[in-house]
């Protein structure tokens, strides 16, 4: 016993030598951790994901051969759904509707292109469903500085999708400090590392700080990097700051090319995309000070990821992570280069304050790792469909 969960999500993927590859997201890891929890209630999931053959090894790690995978029709982007929409629909209605059909709760991930036509043909089949809103199309729209039209895109992706959730959504994070939110965690427990008794920075002459994610547009990278110039240039004799970034993508090329023109190359360590999760925590570790200065984001998991190896974070309190902020979890810092520096230059001032916050941080996300966050949201598709087969 136990329920058929389908899932709708947008993110593309790859398939090669038989195994089905993340082209760059991790949130089916999360999915994933319904399987594992005791006695699960879910019997099976199904990902209903854009998919297409890889041209090349993928670097990313590849699905829980437990997921089961439904290839919908892959494309690029808003713009390249929306100018091959009517040959989309024609694809994914048979496919989703097989999927749904022998479903006993479908979860959509919003935004989501697919998002609206999943939620017609569940309604039709009277099978239940929630919207699982971690982000927002028009933010990261504004975050990246795009015009008008691509900002109308956003809002009706937006609206489309919120519709498509129903009344039953989740917005990833909310709620997350004083209520009973979810995020989506990757954090295992066993992963929560204890603050080093030591110095901080652990090189008293050296500040190391950290960044994850995509190297795309709209993540604050150009501030990042402006903002390392400006304590570069401020530096003491002796003293060197450097920047560990964790994660490719297609500006990487753009932003090296900034890097070497503001003559900071040389404290730049560019590490890639690391799929092995242990190495990619270790890398985090040996930094000093995580910094997120994305101004469109819901609730990203690299800031869980650098709070359960113990640093403390600067972020742009950006979607939900305003409650990290007002709560004195996070540092808040504006999408600034100058608001930036000042504030890693007042973490730095006071090595006990950046110590607690640390810790601060390490308890919060104790309290949501990935096995915490997946037993509650299952707590609430049961409070929301208590008469599903859940199973004994």
């Amino acid at each position: 016993m136990g329920i058929r969960l389908v899932v709708v999500d947008d993110n593309p993927h790859v398939r090669w030598e038989g195994r089905v590859y993340p082209a760059n997201a991790t949130f089916q890891q999360f999915v994933a951790g319904m399987l594992d929890l005791p006695g699960s209630p879910v019997a099976s999931v199904t990902s209903c994901v854009p998919l297409r053959d890889a041209a090349e090894t993928p670097l990313t790690s590849p699905l829980d051969e437990r997921i089961r995978v439904v290839g919908t029709a892959s494309f690029d982007g808003i713009g390249g759904y929306l100018r091959h929409l009517p040959a989309i629909l024609r694809r994914n209605r048979p496919i989703l509707r097989a999927a749904i059909g022998k479903a006993d709760l479908v979860w959509l991930k919003v935004p989501a292109s697919n998002a609206p036509l999943a939620a017609a043909l569940a309604s039709r089949a009277g099978v239940p469903r929630f919207g699982y809103v971690a982000g927002s199309a028009l933010t990261v729209a504004r975050g990246r500085g795009l015009g008008s039209p691509a900002r109308a895109v956003g809002f009706g992706y937006d609206v489309a999708g919120g519709l498509a959730g129903g009344r039953h959504r989740i917005i990833v994070g909310e709620g997350l400090v004083d209520g009973d939110g979810i995020v989506t965690s990757l954090v295992e427990p066993d992963e929560i590392r204890d603050v080093p008794d030591g110095p901080w920075p652990a090189l008293p002459w050296r500040l190391r700080l950290a960044w994850a994610g995509r190297l795309a547009p709209g993540k604050g990278l150009e501030v990042l990097l402006e903002a390392l110039a400006l304590l570069v240039a401020d530096e003491k004799a002796g003293d060197r700051v450097e920047l560990v970034l964790l994660g490719d993508g297609p500006a990487r090329a753009e932003l090296e090319a900034r890097a070497t023109q503001r003559g900071i190359g040389d404290r730049i360590h560019w590490l890639g995309y690391v799929a092995d999760r242990p190495i990619y925590l270790e890398a985090l570790a040996s930094c000093d000070l995580f910094v997120f200065p994305s101004p469109a984001e819901g609730f990203p998991k690299v800031v869980l990821d650098a709070m359960a190896v113990g640093l403390p974070v600067i972020a742009t309190p950006s979607g939900e992570l305003r409650s990290l902020a007002t709560s004195g979890l996070i540092v808040a810092a504006p999408a600034d280069a100058p608001a930036l520096s000042a504030s890693i230059g007042q973490v730095v001032a006071s090595a006990d304050d950046a110590k607690a916050l640390g810790t601060r941080g390490q308890a919060f996300v104790a309290k949501h790792t990935r096995p915490a966050e997946a037993a509650r949201l299952v707590a609430r598709w049961r409070a929301w469909w208590p008469d599903l087969p859940w199973g004994p």
